[in-house]
Protein backbone atom coordinates (compact mmCIF):
# COMPACT_ATOMS: atom_id res chain seq x y z
CA UNK A 1 0.00 0.00 0.00
CA UNK A 2 3.03 2.67 0.88
CA UNK A 3 4.73 1.21 -2.43
CA UNK A 4 1.27 2.00 -4.50
CA UNK A 5 1.19 5.57 -2.84
CA UNK A 6 4.90 6.10 -3.37
CA UNK A 7 6.79 8.19 -0.36
CA UNK A 8 5.96 11.03 1.25
CA UNK A 9 5.51 14.16 -0.35
CA UNK A 10 8.56 15.55 -0.03
CA UNK A 11 7.49 19.20 -1.05
CA UNK A 12 5.89 20.07 2.03
CA UNK A 13 6.34 19.66 5.37
CA UNK A 14 3.97 18.69 8.33
CA UNK A 15 2.67 21.94 8.70
CA UNK A 16 1.63 22.22 4.93
CA UNK A 17 4.53 25.23 4.30
CA UNK A 18 7.04 24.26 1.67
CA UNK A 19 11.05 23.56 1.14
CA UNK A 20 10.98 26.79 -0.89
CA UNK A 21 9.08 28.82 1.43
CA UNK A 22 10.98 28.35 4.69
CA UNK A 23 14.36 28.50 2.46
CA UNK A 24 13.01 31.90 2.48
CA UNK A 25 14.31 32.14 6.25
CA UNK A 26 16.81 30.01 7.28
CA UNK A 27 16.84 27.86 10.27
CA UNK A 28 18.86 28.70 13.46
CA UNK A 29 20.56 26.96 15.54
CA UNK A 30 17.48 24.44 18.16
CA UNK A 31 15.03 25.28 15.25
CA UNK A 32 12.87 22.16 14.15
CA UNK A 33 13.11 21.28 10.18
CA UNK A 34 9.96 21.11 9.98
CA UNK A 35 8.66 23.94 12.80
CA UNK A 36 7.01 27.12 11.17
CA UNK A 37 8.62 29.12 14.30
CA UNK A 38 7.32 32.58 15.03
CA UNK A 39 10.62 34.08 13.98
CA UNK A 40 10.32 32.57 10.86
CA UNK A 41 6.48 33.96 10.51
CA UNK A 42 8.19 37.59 11.78
CA UNK A 43 10.77 37.36 8.75
CA UNK A 44 8.20 36.87 5.98
CA UNK A 45 6.09 39.43 7.22
CA UNK A 46 9.18 41.72 7.69
CA UNK A 47 9.85 41.07 3.79
CA UNK A 48 6.08 41.62 2.50
CA UNK A 49 6.11 44.74 4.86
CA UNK A 50 9.64 46.40 3.16
CA UNK A 51 8.84 45.19 -0.55
CA UNK A 52 5.65 47.20 0.17
CA UNK A 53 7.38 49.58 1.37
CA UNK A 54 10.10 50.28 -1.06
CA UNK A 55 7.32 49.54 -4.03
CA UNK A 56 5.58 52.67 -2.56
CA UNK A 57 8.69 54.94 -1.92
CA UNK A 58 10.45 54.15 -5.49
CA UNK A 59 6.72 54.44 -7.31
CA UNK A 60 4.84 57.44 -5.17
CA UNK A 61 7.42 59.30 -3.66
CA UNK A 62 8.68 61.21 -6.88
CA UNK A 63 5.00 61.67 -8.31
CA UNK A 64 3.34 62.26 -5.22
CA UNK A 65 2.02 66.22 -5.15
CA UNK A 66 -0.71 68.56 -4.21
CA UNK A 67 -1.52 72.13 -5.04
CA UNK A 68 0.65 71.41 -7.99
CA UNK A 69 4.50 72.90 -7.55
CA UNK A 70 3.60 75.24 -4.80
CA UNK A 71 3.95 72.73 -1.80
CA UNK A 72 5.72 70.44 -3.41
CA UNK A 73 8.41 70.35 -0.62
CA UNK A 74 6.07 69.77 1.83
CA UNK A 75 4.42 67.34 0.44
CA UNK A 76 6.73 64.69 -0.53
CA UNK A 77 8.52 65.35 3.05
CA UNK A 78 5.40 64.21 4.44
CA UNK A 79 4.99 61.19 2.24
CA UNK A 80 8.35 60.40 3.09
CA UNK A 81 8.13 60.74 6.75
CA UNK A 82 4.64 58.78 7.10
CA UNK A 83 5.68 56.19 4.45
CA UNK A 84 8.52 55.68 6.48
CA UNK A 85 6.96 55.89 9.93
CA UNK A 86 4.73 53.46 9.20
CA UNK A 87 7.19 50.90 7.88
CA UNK A 88 8.68 51.16 10.93
CA UNK A 89 6.03 51.22 13.34
CA UNK A 90 4.90 48.33 11.83
CA UNK A 91 8.08 46.55 12.01
CA UNK A 92 7.77 47.20 15.66
CA UNK A 93 4.64 45.75 16.08
CA UNK A 94 5.21 42.93 13.69
CA UNK A 95 8.35 41.85 16.19
CA UNK A 96 6.00 42.32 19.38
CA UNK A 97 3.06 40.08 18.24
CA UNK A 98 5.67 37.53 16.51
CA UNK A 99 8.76 37.55 19.30
CA UNK A 100 11.95 35.68 19.43
CA UNK A 101 10.88 32.09 20.44
CA UNK A 102 11.60 31.01 23.74
CA UNK A 103 14.54 28.20 24.25
CA UNK A 104 15.68 28.36 20.58
CA UNK A 105 19.31 30.03 19.71
CA UNK A 106 19.11 32.37 17.30
CA UNK A 107 22.32 33.77 16.03
CA UNK A 108 23.29 38.20 16.78
CA UNK A 109 23.52 39.60 13.57
CA UNK A 110 25.60 42.62 14.11
CA UNK A 111 25.04 46.30 13.15
CA UNK A 112 26.29 47.15 9.76
CA UNK A 113 28.54 49.99 9.69
CA UNK A 114 26.83 52.55 7.34
CA UNK A 115 24.21 52.63 9.82
CA UNK A 116 26.18 53.00 13.09
CA UNK A 117 28.12 56.29 11.02
CA UNK A 118 24.38 57.39 10.46
CA UNK A 119 23.58 57.11 14.13
CA UNK A 120 26.86 59.28 14.86
CA UNK A 121 26.00 61.85 12.43
CA UNK A 122 22.53 62.12 14.25
CA UNK A 123 23.89 62.48 17.26
CA UNK A 124 26.42 64.91 16.46
CA UNK A 125 23.80 66.76 14.55
CA UNK A 126 21.53 66.64 17.89
CA UNK A 127 24.57 68.29 20.18
CA UNK A 128 24.87 70.79 16.93
CA UNK A 129 21.44 71.49 17.78
CA UNK A 130 21.56 71.81 21.51
CA UNK A 131 24.56 74.67 21.16
CA UNK A 132 23.15 76.20 18.45
CA UNK A 133 22.06 79.87 18.15
CA UNK A 134 18.57 78.88 16.63
CA UNK A 135 18.14 75.32 18.43
CA UNK A 136 14.29 75.69 17.92
CA UNK A 137 15.05 75.25 13.94
CA UNK A 138 16.81 72.73 14.47
CA UNK A 139 14.28 69.63 14.54
CA UNK A 140 12.12 70.29 11.77
CA UNK A 141 14.61 72.00 9.53
CA UNK A 142 12.60 74.74 7.92
CA UNK A 143 15.35 76.62 7.25
CA UNK A 144 17.37 73.69 5.54
CA UNK A 145 15.26 72.02 3.23
CA UNK A 146 14.06 70.17 5.85
CA UNK A 147 16.68 67.94 6.47
CA UNK A 148 16.28 68.70 10.04
CA UNK A 149 16.94 66.29 13.67
CA UNK A 150 13.59 64.89 12.77
CA UNK A 151 14.70 63.59 9.13
CA UNK A 152 17.74 62.80 10.34
CA UNK A 153 16.16 60.23 13.14
CA UNK A 154 14.12 58.85 10.15
CA UNK A 155 16.74 58.13 7.78
CA UNK A 156 19.04 56.37 10.74
CA UNK A 157 15.81 54.74 11.60
CA UNK A 158 15.36 53.19 7.57
CA UNK A 159 19.08 51.76 6.87
CA UNK A 160 19.19 50.24 10.35
CA UNK A 161 15.84 48.48 9.58
CA UNK A 162 17.01 47.58 5.99
CA UNK A 163 19.88 46.67 7.23
CA UNK A 164 18.22 43.70 9.10
CA UNK A 165 16.20 42.31 6.02
CA UNK A 166 16.69 40.35 3.02
CA UNK A 167 15.66 41.47 0.07
CA UNK A 168 13.75 40.85 -2.83
CA UNK A 169 13.93 43.62 -5.74
CA UNK A 170 12.16 41.80 -8.29
CA UNK A 171 9.06 44.23 -7.76
CA UNK A 172 10.78 47.33 -6.06
CA UNK A 173 13.30 47.75 -8.85
CA UNK A 174 10.49 47.57 -11.22
CA UNK A 175 8.62 49.91 -9.74
CA UNK A 176 11.72 52.27 -9.63
CA UNK A 177 11.79 52.21 -13.20
CA UNK A 178 7.80 52.76 -14.05
CA UNK A 179 8.19 56.02 -11.99
CA UNK A 180 10.95 56.90 -13.39
CA UNK A 181 9.62 56.86 -17.12
CA UNK A 182 6.97 58.89 -15.64
CA UNK A 183 8.64 61.48 -14.35
CA UNK A 184 10.84 61.50 -17.67
CA UNK A 185 7.67 61.56 -19.64
CA UNK A 186 6.44 64.49 -17.76
CA UNK A 187 9.93 66.63 -17.84
CA UNK A 188 10.13 66.20 -21.84
CA UNK A 189 6.45 67.46 -22.07
CA UNK A 190 6.78 70.23 -19.94
CA UNK A 191 10.05 71.11 -22.24
CA UNK A 192 8.44 71.44 -24.91
CA UNK A 193 5.42 73.29 -23.29
CA UNK A 194 2.78 70.38 -23.06
CA UNK A 195 1.56 70.31 -19.21
CA UNK A 196 -1.33 67.74 -19.01
CA UNK A 197 -1.95 68.06 -15.67
CA UNK A 198 -0.95 71.68 -15.16
CA UNK A 199 1.67 71.83 -13.13
CA UNK A 200 3.04 75.01 -14.53
CA UNK A 201 -0.32 77.01 -14.91
CA UNK A 202 0.54 79.98 -12.14
CA UNK A 203 4.03 79.75 -12.55
CA UNK A 204 5.61 83.05 -13.92
CA UNK A 205 7.90 82.37 -17.18
CA UNK A 206 10.72 82.89 -15.07
CA UNK A 207 9.65 79.92 -13.17
CA UNK A 208 8.83 78.57 -15.91
CA UNK A 209 12.00 77.86 -17.96
CA UNK A 210 13.66 75.68 -14.21
CA UNK A 211 10.61 73.81 -12.99
CA UNK A 212 9.98 70.36 -14.73
CA UNK A 213 8.15 66.90 -14.14
CA UNK A 214 6.80 66.18 -10.36
CA UNK A 215 10.07 66.61 -9.06
CA UNK A 216 10.65 70.51 -9.12
CA UNK A 217 13.81 72.65 -10.38
CA UNK A 218 15.98 71.55 -12.69
CA UNK A 219 18.34 70.50 -9.74
CA UNK A 220 16.50 68.26 -7.94
CA UNK A 221 15.49 66.90 -11.32
CA UNK A 222 18.73 66.21 -12.46
CA UNK A 223 19.58 64.38 -9.08
CA UNK A 224 16.70 61.98 -9.51
CA UNK A 225 17.49 61.20 -13.07
CA UNK A 226 21.42 60.60 -11.94
CA UNK A 227 19.65 57.87 -9.74
CA UNK A 228 17.44 56.30 -11.89
CA UNK A 229 19.61 56.10 -15.35
CA UNK A 230 22.19 54.10 -13.65
CA UNK A 231 19.23 52.01 -11.95
CA UNK A 232 17.69 51.32 -16.17
CA UNK A 233 21.05 50.87 -17.07
CA UNK A 234 21.68 47.91 -14.81
CA UNK A 235 18.47 46.32 -15.36
CA UNK A 236 19.23 46.39 -19.41
CA UNK A 237 22.42 45.32 -19.47
CA UNK A 238 21.29 41.99 -17.46
CA UNK A 239 17.91 41.28 -18.47
CA UNK A 240 18.12 38.02 -20.65
CA UNK A 241 13.93 37.28 -21.46
CA UNK A 242 12.30 39.07 -24.36
CA UNK A 243 9.73 40.38 -22.23
CA UNK A 244 12.29 41.81 -19.81
CA UNK A 245 13.99 43.17 -22.50
CA UNK A 246 11.47 44.47 -24.05
CA UNK A 247 10.62 46.72 -20.49
CA UNK A 248 14.36 47.09 -20.19
CA UNK A 249 15.05 48.38 -23.84
CA UNK A 250 11.51 50.59 -23.51
CA UNK A 251 12.72 52.14 -19.98
CA UNK A 252 16.25 52.82 -20.98
CA UNK A 253 15.20 55.07 -24.10
CA UNK A 254 12.54 57.08 -21.92
CA UNK A 255 14.73 57.70 -18.91
CA UNK A 256 17.49 58.61 -21.48
CA UNK A 257 15.31 61.34 -23.13
CA UNK A 258 14.51 61.97 -19.48
CA UNK A 259 17.72 62.87 -18.48
CA UNK A 260 18.60 65.33 -21.74
CA UNK A 261 15.78 67.47 -20.64
CA UNK A 262 17.61 68.29 -17.26
CA UNK A 263 18.83 71.96 -17.40
CA UNK A 264 21.75 71.17 -14.36
CA UNK A 265 25.30 70.10 -15.40
CA UNK A 266 24.70 68.43 -12.29
CA UNK A 267 23.28 65.83 -13.87
CA UNK A 268 26.10 65.89 -16.61
CA UNK A 269 28.18 64.87 -13.96
CA UNK A 270 26.48 62.17 -12.63
CA UNK A 271 26.37 60.76 -16.15
CA UNK A 272 30.11 61.12 -17.13
CA UNK A 273 30.78 59.33 -13.74
CA UNK A 274 28.36 56.57 -14.11
CA UNK A 275 29.92 56.15 -17.98
CA UNK A 276 33.97 55.94 -16.18
CA UNK A 277 33.07 53.92 -13.14
CA UNK A 278 30.32 51.43 -14.47
CA UNK A 279 33.02 48.74 -16.48
CA UNK A 280 34.63 48.53 -13.17
CA UNK A 281 31.48 46.37 -12.11
CA UNK A 282 31.23 44.46 -15.37
CA UNK A 283 34.77 42.78 -15.73
CA UNK A 284 34.28 39.92 -14.00
CA UNK A 285 31.02 39.21 -16.14
CA UNK A 286 32.58 39.42 -19.90
CA UNK A 287 28.43 38.88 -20.86
CA UNK A 288 27.84 41.75 -19.15
CA UNK A 289 30.34 44.11 -20.47
CA UNK A 290 30.17 42.81 -23.76
CA UNK A 291 26.57 44.49 -23.89
CA UNK A 292 26.99 47.57 -22.30
CA UNK A 293 28.47 49.80 -25.50
CA UNK A 294 25.18 48.54 -26.71
CA UNK A 295 23.66 50.23 -24.17
CA UNK A 296 25.31 53.99 -24.57
CA UNK A 297 24.36 53.29 -28.41
CA UNK A 298 20.78 53.21 -27.24
CA UNK A 299 21.66 56.63 -25.67
CA UNK A 300 23.18 58.01 -28.59
CA UNK A 301 20.52 57.25 -30.20
CA UNK A 302 18.35 58.86 -27.74
CA UNK A 303 20.53 61.85 -28.04
CA UNK A 304 20.72 62.46 -31.85
CA UNK A 305 16.59 61.84 -31.87
CA UNK A 306 16.65 64.30 -29.64
CA UNK A 307 18.86 66.71 -30.95
CA UNK A 308 16.14 66.83 -34.33
CA UNK A 309 13.44 67.44 -32.19
CA UNK A 310 15.01 70.99 -30.70
CA UNK A 311 13.58 72.70 -33.62
CA UNK A 312 10.51 72.70 -32.14
CA UNK A 313 9.57 75.62 -29.51
CA UNK A 314 10.71 74.89 -26.13
CA UNK A 315 10.06 76.03 -22.18
CA UNK A 316 12.81 74.94 -19.95
CA UNK A 317 16.19 75.61 -20.41
CA UNK A 318 18.75 72.81 -21.33
CA UNK A 319 22.07 71.91 -20.24
CA UNK A 320 24.80 73.00 -22.19
CA UNK A 321 26.78 69.29 -22.19
CA UNK A 322 23.27 67.56 -23.03
CA UNK A 323 22.96 71.01 -25.73
CA UNK A 324 26.23 69.56 -27.15
CA UNK A 325 25.53 65.93 -26.98
CA UNK A 326 22.63 66.13 -28.88
CA UNK A 327 24.09 67.67 -31.98
CA UNK A 328 24.68 65.37 -34.97
CA UNK A 329 28.06 66.47 -35.05
CA UNK A 330 28.83 64.90 -31.68
CA UNK A 331 25.94 62.27 -31.19
CA UNK A 332 26.45 60.60 -34.70
CA UNK A 333 30.19 59.68 -33.95
CA UNK A 334 29.72 58.74 -30.16
CA UNK A 335 26.84 56.40 -31.67
CA UNK A 336 29.11 54.77 -34.15
CA UNK A 337 31.83 54.29 -31.87
CA UNK A 338 29.48 52.72 -29.51
CA UNK A 339 27.98 50.24 -31.98
CA UNK A 340 31.63 49.51 -33.29
CA UNK A 341 32.93 48.92 -29.93
CA UNK A 342 29.65 46.41 -29.47
CA UNK A 343 30.79 44.39 -32.22
CA UNK A 344 34.70 44.10 -31.77
CA UNK A 345 34.61 42.98 -27.43
CA UNK A 346 32.20 39.79 -28.73
CA UNK A 347 35.71 38.78 -30.39
CA UNK A 348 37.69 39.66 -27.36
CA UNK A 349 37.81 36.17 -24.92
CA UNK A 350 36.50 36.25 -21.57
CA UNK A 351 39.84 35.99 -19.82
CA UNK A 352 41.04 39.28 -21.51
CA UNK A 353 38.17 40.99 -20.77
CA UNK A 354 38.70 40.06 -16.95
CA UNK A 355 42.53 41.02 -17.27
CA UNK A 356 41.83 44.67 -18.28
CA UNK A 357 40.18 45.53 -14.92
CA UNK A 358 43.40 46.55 -13.14
CA UNK A 359 44.72 48.75 -16.58
CA UNK A 360 41.80 50.28 -17.04
CA UNK A 361 41.22 51.58 -13.02
CA UNK A 362 45.03 52.71 -13.26
CA UNK A 363 43.82 54.37 -16.68
CA UNK A 364 41.30 55.75 -15.30
CA UNK A 365 42.96 57.14 -11.89
CA UNK A 366 45.84 58.21 -13.90
CA UNK A 367 43.16 60.25 -15.90
CA UNK A 368 41.66 61.86 -13.10
CA UNK A 369 44.49 62.92 -11.51
CA UNK A 370 45.44 64.75 -14.52
CA UNK A 371 42.54 66.21 -14.97
CA UNK A 372 42.59 67.90 -11.48
CA UNK A 373 46.57 68.83 -12.29
CA UNK A 374 45.49 70.58 -15.00
CA UNK A 375 42.25 72.23 -13.03
CA UNK A 376 44.91 73.34 -10.61
CA UNK A 377 47.22 74.86 -13.24
CA UNK A 378 44.59 76.75 -15.23
CA UNK A 379 43.42 78.23 -12.02
CA UNK A 380 46.85 79.38 -11.02
CA UNK A 381 50.18 79.64 -12.51
CA UNK A 382 47.83 79.57 -16.23
CA UNK A 383 45.32 82.03 -15.39
CA UNK A 384 46.28 84.30 -17.93
CA UNK A 385 45.82 81.56 -20.45
CA UNK A 386 42.94 82.25 -22.43
CA UNK A 387 40.11 79.37 -22.63
CA UNK A 388 37.62 80.74 -25.04
CA UNK A 389 34.02 78.58 -24.04
CA UNK A 390 35.72 76.42 -21.29
CA UNK A 391 36.52 79.26 -19.45
CA UNK A 392 33.14 79.17 -17.21
CA UNK A 393 33.65 75.29 -16.53
CA UNK A 394 37.79 74.99 -16.40
CA UNK A 395 38.36 78.63 -14.48
CA UNK A 396 36.97 79.02 -10.83
CA UNK A 397 35.69 82.56 -9.81
CA UNK A 398 32.89 84.00 -8.22
CA UNK A 399 30.07 83.05 -11.58
CA UNK A 400 31.29 79.42 -11.49
CA UNK A 401 28.94 77.09 -11.44
CA UNK A 402 26.10 79.51 -11.76
CA UNK A 403 27.32 81.38 -8.84
CA UNK A 404 28.04 78.47 -6.90
CA UNK A 405 31.84 80.09 -6.48
CA UNK A 406 30.42 82.96 -4.58
CA UNK A 407 27.74 80.91 -2.42
CA UNK A 408 31.04 78.84 -1.85
CA UNK A 409 33.39 81.61 -0.56
CA UNK A 410 30.54 82.47 1.38
CA UNK A 411 29.92 79.26 2.97
CA UNK A 412 33.75 78.88 3.96
CA UNK A 413 33.86 82.02 5.77
CA UNK A 414 31.07 81.29 7.69
CA UNK A 415 32.18 78.43 8.68
CA UNK A 416 35.44 80.05 9.93
CA UNK A 417 33.89 82.14 11.95
CA UNK A 418 32.10 79.49 13.95
CA UNK A 419 33.28 78.64 17.33
CA UNK A 420 34.90 75.70 17.57
CA UNK A 421 32.39 73.39 19.26
CA UNK A 422 30.23 74.14 16.50
CA UNK A 423 33.15 73.60 14.10
CA UNK A 424 33.09 70.37 15.04
CA UNK A 425 29.39 69.25 15.83
CA UNK A 426 28.00 71.95 13.11
CA UNK A 427 26.14 75.40 13.23
CA UNK A 428 22.29 72.87 12.84
CA UNK A 429 19.79 73.78 10.23
CA UNK A 430 18.87 77.02 9.06
CA UNK A 431 22.75 78.43 9.82
CA UNK A 432 23.33 79.62 6.40
CA UNK A 433 20.27 81.18 6.40
CA UNK A 434 20.42 83.32 9.17
CA UNK A 435 23.95 84.21 8.42
CA UNK A 436 22.80 84.72 4.58
CA UNK A 437 20.24 87.34 6.15
CA UNK A 438 22.72 89.33 8.09
CA UNK A 439 24.97 89.92 5.06
CA UNK A 440 23.07 88.55 1.83
CA UNK A 441 24.62 87.71 -1.04
CA UNK A 442 22.02 87.77 -3.43
CA UNK A 443 19.13 90.50 -3.86
CA UNK A 444 16.24 88.79 -4.95
CA UNK A 445 16.52 85.17 -3.05
CA UNK A 446 17.58 83.58 0.35
CA UNK A 447 20.54 81.26 0.45
CA UNK A 448 19.46 78.06 2.59
CA UNK A 449 21.95 75.77 1.01
CA UNK A 450 25.47 75.75 0.01
CA UNK A 451 25.00 74.41 -3.40
CA UNK A 452 27.43 71.56 -2.25
CA UNK A 453 25.91 68.73 0.02
CA UNK A 454 29.19 67.93 1.51
CA UNK A 455 30.08 71.66 2.36
CA UNK A 456 26.25 71.82 3.63
CA UNK A 457 27.28 69.20 5.94
CA UNK A 458 30.13 70.81 6.77
CA UNK A 459 28.55 73.66 8.12
CA UNK A 460 25.40 72.43 9.56
CA UNK A 461 26.65 69.15 10.39
CA UNK A 462 30.28 69.62 11.50
CA UNK A 463 33.46 68.02 10.71
CA UNK A 464 32.66 65.36 12.86
CA UNK A 465 29.00 64.79 11.00
CA UNK A 466 30.55 65.41 7.48
CA UNK A 467 33.02 62.77 8.29
CA UNK A 468 30.06 60.32 9.33
CA UNK A 469 28.15 61.16 6.46
CA UNK A 470 31.59 60.25 4.01
CA UNK A 471 31.58 57.33 6.26
CA UNK A 472 27.78 56.12 5.73
CA UNK A 473 28.44 56.90 1.67
CA UNK A 474 31.70 54.51 1.51
CA UNK A 475 30.25 51.46 3.50
CA UNK A 476 27.12 51.43 1.32
CA UNK A 477 29.28 51.65 -2.02
CA UNK A 478 31.59 49.03 -0.56
CA UNK A 479 28.99 46.52 0.44
CA UNK A 480 27.53 47.14 -3.32
CA UNK A 481 30.35 46.44 -5.04
CA UNK A 482 31.03 43.09 -2.85
CA UNK A 483 27.33 42.34 -3.87
CA UNK A 484 27.56 42.73 -7.08
CA UNK A 485 29.81 39.91 -7.76
CA UNK A 486 27.36 37.47 -7.25
CA UNK A 487 24.40 39.50 -7.24
CA UNK A 488 23.95 41.48 -10.68
CA UNK A 489 20.69 43.36 -9.14
CA UNK A 490 22.69 45.37 -7.19
CA UNK A 491 25.12 46.52 -10.13
CA UNK A 492 22.89 49.95 -11.37
CA UNK A 493 21.72 50.42 -7.68
CA UNK A 494 25.26 50.66 -6.36
CA UNK A 495 26.27 52.58 -9.48
CA UNK A 496 23.20 55.11 -8.32
CA UNK A 497 24.80 55.95 -4.92
CA UNK A 498 28.30 56.46 -6.27
CA UNK A 499 26.98 58.89 -9.07
CA UNK A 500 24.40 60.82 -6.72
CA UNK A 501 27.57 61.16 -4.65
CA UNK A 502 29.84 62.57 -7.27
CA UNK A 503 26.78 65.20 -8.70
CA UNK A 504 26.13 66.14 -5.03
CA UNK A 505 29.42 68.00 -5.20
CA UNK A 506 27.03 70.93 -6.86
CA UNK A 507 23.75 69.71 -5.65
CA UNK A 508 21.69 70.20 -3.08
CA UNK A 509 20.46 67.75 -0.22
CA UNK A 510 16.53 67.86 -0.14
CA UNK A 511 12.82 66.14 0.23
CA UNK A 512 12.52 65.32 -3.23
CA UNK A 513 15.82 63.16 -3.93
CA UNK A 514 17.89 62.91 -0.61
CA UNK A 515 15.13 59.97 0.82
CA UNK A 516 15.91 57.75 -2.20
CA UNK A 517 19.59 57.99 -2.21
CA UNK A 518 18.67 56.75 1.64
CA UNK A 519 16.22 53.83 0.65
CA UNK A 520 18.81 52.76 -1.64
CA UNK A 521 21.68 53.04 0.92
CA UNK A 522 19.84 50.57 3.13
CA UNK A 523 19.00 48.32 0.35
CA UNK A 524 22.72 48.02 -0.74
CA UNK A 525 23.52 46.97 3.38
CA UNK A 526 20.59 44.87 3.69
CA UNK A 527 21.61 41.63 4.43
CA UNK A 528 22.67 38.90 2.09
CA UNK A 529 20.90 35.88 1.65
CA UNK A 530 21.79 33.21 4.00
CA UNK A 531 20.88 29.95 1.23
CA UNK A 532 23.70 27.48 0.32
CA UNK A 533 22.58 28.03 -3.67
CA UNK A 534 24.74 29.55 -5.45
CA UNK A 535 23.93 33.60 -6.50
CA UNK A 536 21.06 33.32 -9.39
CA UNK A 537 19.71 36.49 -11.05
CA UNK A 538 16.17 37.42 -9.05
CA UNK A 539 15.16 39.35 -11.75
Amino acid sequence: MQEKNGPPNQNTNIYGFSPSIEGDYPMHSGESPGLFTLQRKYLRMASQMTTAYLCAMLLLHPLVFSNLYFNITETKQVFFMCASGLYLLALLFARIALPQDSGVAHARAGVHPAAVAMLLLFVFSLVGGLISRYPGEAFFGENNRYQGLLTLFCYVALIFALSRREIDLKWPERAFLISACVVSLFGVLHHFGMDPIGFKENLNAGDRGRFLSTIGNADFYGAYMVLAFPSALGFFLRAKQRKKRIFAISSLVVISFGTLVAGSDSTALGLIATAAIIPLLLFSDSDVLRRLPLGWAVYCFCALMFGFLTALPSETYLSSFFTAMCRPALALPLLSASLALWFALKRVPSERLARAKRPYAFTLAAALLLVIIALVLLNTLLRELPLGRWERYLRFSESWGTDRGRIWTFVLGVYKKLPFAQKLFGASSGALYHADAVNPIFSDAGLDTAHNEYLHYFVTNGALGLICYLAVLFFAIREGLRRSKGEPVYRGLTLAVAAYAIQAAVNIAQPMTTPLLIVLIGVLVSRKPESSKPPQESI
